[in-house]
């Protein structure tokens, strides 16, 4: 697998030389335990080939992922994880191919959410927005799902009506609000979900989330709490290095307490809880930068096996522009 891997990035690096426009990037995370020296290393790469200056071609791959291969005669090649072409002009936007739908607003935490939509599509997906409302529409061919949602936007607030029929059908709102006075900033999440399923068409209590983020001068606090009331009910939705994950707990709570001693370095306390454990995970974390030391009383990341109680974090991105303007206009202007 990993020569296909190599193969297949030789031949998409091949192409972009051949290709103007062409923007290659690699984002990725490091996890290392400091303790037994397991480690976790996510890297994804993300390959933009601007055709016009309103459509272009994109491939994005989680390199460590388990990938398919195309076989074309006795030539192997990997299949990237999402591949998709997409239409931009003014508000409105269009995609088609393999992506991931991305549209929810409670990812502030852990990227841990309820409702909303993060779900990889194989179809077609049309939106449009503009100040005041965001409206998308799209439809999965591979598992006969339509799903749609409404946005209305204003300048504190957004709020979002999701829908989507598949097995069955899923209801969810995400709600956003600022608030600011003097030195004090606020954010305010909160989202509800529920599925219902349409051969014993019921109603009961959604799973609902709710969090913020608060800060005043050098103090920044972040606190959120998700509910999900019994195991027929609306997932609560966690990302893959998520330590609250395990066994898909019926409650989650998170809250980080930092003290910014300036713009690169901070220090933070963190209280984490879930159903699983009997007591709060409690931990210290040191940031600089993209690189962040934490100390912990429990599991501090679901991403590698075992418990963690003391991980070293670091993220990179980079990003190589072969040129400047899409391949069918003026050089004038890029995408």
């Amino acid at each position: 697998m990993k020569k296909y891997l190599v193969i297949g990035f030789i031949v998409i690096l091949s192409l972009s030389v051949l290709a103007s426009g062409i923007k290659f990037s690699v984002l990725t995370f490091y996890t290392t335990d400091l303790q037994t020296g397991n480690s976790n290393i996510w890297p994804i790469a993300y390959f933009r080939i601007p055709l016009t200056d309103n459509i272009g071609l994109n491939v994005e791959d989680y390199v460590m992922s388990t990938h398919d291969t195309l076989k074309i005669g006795d030539f192997q090649i990997m299949e990237p994880t999402y591949w998709y072409a997409s239409y931009r002009s003014g508000g409105l936007k269009a995609y088609i191919g393999h992506f991931k739908s991305k549209h929810a607003l409670t990812r502030r935490m852990y990227l841990l959410r309820v409702g909303g939509f993060y779900d990889t599509t194989t179809g077609a997906e049309l939106s449009y927005s503009n100040y005041d409302y965001d409206l998308g529409i799209r439809y999965d061919w591979k598992y006969s799902e339509l799903a749609a949602y409404a946005g209305l936007l204003g300048n504190n607030y957004k709020l979002y009506l999701y829908a989507s029929k598949g097995d069955k059908l899923s209801l969810s709102t995400n709600m956003l609000f600022n608030f600011s006075k003097d030195l004090l900033n606020s954010e305010i999440w909160a989202a509800a979900a529920y599925d219902v399923d349409l051969s014993n068409v019921s109603f009961g209590i959604p799973t609902i989330l709710i969090g913020g983020n608060f800060s005043f001068k050098v103090f920044d606090l972040s606190a959120q709490y998700a509910f999900r009331p019994n195991t027929n009910a609306a997932k609560i939705w966690y990302d893959y290095n998520d330590p609250n994950k395990a066994g898909y707990p019926l409650q989650d709570f998170n809250s980080l307490l930092t003290y910014k001693i300036n713009g690169r370095d901070s220090i933070g306390v963190r209280a984490n809880w879930n159903s699983n454990l009997s007591m709060p995970v409690f931990g210290l974390k040191f940031s600089h930068g993209d690189l962040s030391l934490e100390i912990g009383s429990g599991d501090l990341n679901g991403g590698i096996s075992g418990t963690q109680y003391i991980t070293l974090n670091y993220s990179n991105y980079f990003s190589i522009p072969l040129t400047t303007h899409p391949i069918f206009s003026s050089p004038t202007r890029s995408w």
